[in-house]
């Protein structure tokens, strides 16, 4: 399992900016961000994934009805002994 510090930025279309609604920051330890994302909608009916590097981290949007949008960002944070 690797360590992650994880952003989630809620983005809601009827705020009328690109900024988001709602952001939190924490740390994880996960096997696999994709599969955690994935798992966090699978009550969803309609949803559409969307996978990216930035800056060397990891970036999953998850685009859900209505135009709302979450993203995730994971920052691998390294091991300390």
């Amino acid at each position: 399992m690797k360590k992650y510090e994880v952003i989630k930025e809620v983005f809601n279309p009827c705020g009328g900016t690109q900024l988001p609604d709602n952001s939190e920051i924490t740390e994880m330890q996960l096997d696999n961000p994709a599969l955690y994302v994935q798992d966090q909608y699978r009550h969803e009916r309609s949803i559409e994934f969307l996978a990216t590097e930035h800056n060397g981290s990891t970036v999953i949007e998850a685009l859900l009805e209505g135009g709302r949008k979450h993203r995730y960002t994971f920052s691998e944070l390294p091991n300390q002994l």
